[in-house]
């Protein structure tokens, strides 16, 4: 969702950032992006540890960095380039579609309204409770397991390595959409494909992939 659907990971740093100044601590988009796709806990719980601050902090952290991030979507969200047009594609094709996110329930809900897609999904499913988020793969078998679907016959586009990890793990084919300044890294070699635009997504690739 994050990054993918709507680009809300610049968003995401300006809360973290925000959140973490009144913790004295502070980070570069470069040390940020090595933990994009865990939940905020988990980057909390990374961060703070690093630089000593209690745990007893980071739940109201957790809290505080979610309610910005929610705010700040519904000011000035920005659906990503080429969703619109994914989205149709799949729904001309006969796909089903779910929706899979380390973001916790109640972001799930104001994304999709502020862009539009509150009824494409038939499922959603949060890795917020789970005792693991990505890269471990529970929240995409949850998601395929809702719609009744084997992981084995589902296709993941993410936009994080941690997610690709988690979709690959699944056994489910993976399309990586990474940021534009990452993309040229090779990890993503473990990917079925990496398109630098969902916009790439097109009715030859998909069924190259699917044949897959």
């Amino acid at each position: 969702m994050d990054g993918l659907l709507i680009d809300s990971e610049p968003l995401w740093y300006e809360a973290a950032l925000e959140v973490m100044k009144d913790y004295g601590l502070y980070m570069d988009e470069e040390t940020y992006a090595s933990t994009v796709g865990l939940r905020t806990k988990e980057f909390l719980e990374h961060w703070f540890a690093i630089h000593g601050v209690e745990a007893v902090s980071l739940r109201e952290a957790e809290d505080a960095i979610t309610s910005r991030v929610i705010e700040k979507i519904r000011s000035g969200g920005v659906v990503m380039p080429g969703v619109a047009e994914v989205v149709g594609l799949f729904k001309n094709k006969g796909f089903r579609m779910g929706l899979a996110t380390s973001s916790p329930s109640a972001l799930i809900e104001v994304v999709l309204k502020h862009i539009g897609l509150e009824d494409a999904f038939e499922a959603t499913s949060s890795a917020e409770h789970l005792p693991y988020g990505k890269p471990h793969p529970q929240v995409y078998l949850d998601c395929a397991g809702q719609m009744g679907s084997r992981p084995v016959d589902c296709l993941c586009l993410e936009d994080s390595f941690n997610g690709m990890l988690a979709a690959k793990s699944a056994r489910m084919r993976c399309v990586v959409v990474p940021a534009s300044d990452v993309l040229h890294l090779p990890q993503w070699g473990a990917a079925d494909a990496c398109i630098p635009s969902l916009l790439n997504l097109d009715e030859q690739l998909l069924n190259q992939l699917m044949q897959k």
